[in-house]
């Protein structure tokens, strides 16, 4: 049987409505277990108190953060885990290379290419595209605006770290950092850096395709906060390679995309700088 969030969620879909709309509430609250982290006191999170059950919680499990959304605080809530593909590496690679664990193989690595050197994602969610990225070599620095969010985050990748999960030459190209990801486009002064934006899109207006747990509970949350358009057309301005996530069903979020590649699940939308991509090429 579906939660009472889940079924709060596919009700609104189905009437047409966000998922963050039918919640109603962004407000977050910290488990009085976890308030005296140094990490939650850092980000000024608000501890619970009184009856808090319409709101999301972050708790904890397992010595690392999770979210919990409203209704169901007493059930795991979700968490950044690492690595998150839980795979073997390529035998075949270099240890940590870029033929690591997918490699040039991954729809997303294939977006960026082999020129770009050094990813911005401006959107780092619980981090996983971010790692994959710098599983495939790259350098990447991910913002997360959103401070639960990056708590969760955060939190998952030093429990990664600490229980000596990730690789070390992986833990060396990969930060997390908390703040507004759009900041940052107008320090791109390299030519060869590219840049990601995974906006929280809404599900397709079907019912057979349920999402992740952790896709509804981030969408309930987030909502539309990310001016996603605006960070593209930044973006583009500046980087030698933008790669934008979207849906299928979905139009691109900014026209003139020089190509996208497509999964099962999701597409990729690139856009080329080609004043910027020819500078990598003569570098």
């Amino acid at each position: 049987m579906n939660s009472q969030f889940e079924q709060r969620n596919e009700a609104s879909v189905a009437g047409g409505e966000s998922p963050s709309g039918s919640v109603g509430v962004t407000r977050v609250v910290v488990d009085p277990a976890v308030a005296t982290w140094k990490l939650v006191r850092t980000l000024g999170l608000e501890s619970a108190v009184g009856n808090v059950e319409e709101a999301f919680l972050v708790g904890e499990y397992q010595g690392a953060l999770d979210l919990r959304p409203p209704g169901e605080h007493g059930r795991r809530g979700i968490r950044a885990d690492f690595p998150p593909d839980r795979r073997p590496p390529d035998r075949n690679g270099p240890p940590g290379g870029r033929q690591a664990v997918g490699g040039m193989r991954n729809p997303l690595v294939r977006a960026f290419g082999k020129r770009v050197d050094g990813i911005l994602d401006l959107t780092a969610g619980l981090g996983g595209d971010a790692f994959r990225l710098a599983q495939a070599g790259h350098r990447v620095r991910g913002y997360e605006r959103n401070a639960a969010i990056y708590a969760v985050l955060a939190s998952g990748w030093e429990r990664a770290l600490r229980l000596g999960a990730v690789p070390p030459l992986i833990a060396e190209r990969l930060n997390f950092f908390h703040g507004e990801g759009g900041d940052q486009i107008g320090s791109l002064d390299r030519a060869n850096l590219g840049v990601y934006v995974d906006p929280m899109y809404p599900p397709p207006r079907r019912r057979s395709a349920k999402p992740r747990r952790e896709l509804q509970v981030l969408r309930a949350l987030l909502g539309g906060q990310v001016d996603a358009v605006s960070l593209v057309e930044r973006a583009r301005e500046k980087a030698a390679r933008v790669v934008v996530k979207r849906p299928h069903h979905a139009d691109p979020l900014v026209v003139g995309a020089n190509f996208e590649i497509e999964t099962k699940l999701v597409r990729f939308d690139v856009y080329v700088n080609p004043e910027r991509m020819e500078a990598v090429s003569s570098e």
